[in-house]
């Protein structure tokens, strides 16, 4: 069964214009890939990663969890990552591939994919000398 994964590379900071958690929510962006095992499900280039992975930690710790879609200040379309509960499992899409969905994936997979790339962000957000508690998890 194919792996979800959400990765980033080349995290930038250069355009954190302020001191608030929103300003580093929108000002940290990186290189997204959404994936499913060798699929590319879905690319930006510069995307709020930092502000995904919030929302993540948010959605992941709701007990009343429904599907996911990700509303961010950076996009007016709500679904630039979505993680939606089939019939047979759970799908990854994004508004901005619409052509493209994942194959049902297990809740197993789904919450993994999520918790390795909160892990990631938390660990280079450290590394930038910034706090997550004070950035992901309030």
């Amino acid at each position: 069964m194919a792996t979800m994964r959400l990765s980033y590379a080349n995290l930038d900071s250069d355009n954190i214009r302020g001191t608030s958690q929103a300003d580093y929510l929108v000002g940290l962006d990186a290189e997204l890939t959404v994936s499913e095992g060798p699929a590319l499900l879905y690319r930006e280039l510069a995307f709020p990663v930092v502000e995904l992975a919030r929302s993540l930690l948010l959605w992941l710790n709701d007990a009343n969890r429904g599907d996911f879609m990700f509303d961010s200040m950076s996009f007016e379309e709500v679904g630039a990552v979505s993680l939606t509960r089939g019939s047979s499992g759970w799908l990854v899409e994004s508004v901005f591939s619409p052509d493209v969905v994942s194959n049902p994936l297990d809740w197993a997979e789904v919450e993994s994919g999520c918790k390795e790339f909160i892990s990631q962000i938390e660990f280079d957000l450290l590394s930038l000398g910034l706090d997550p508690s004070e950035l992901i998890h309030r």
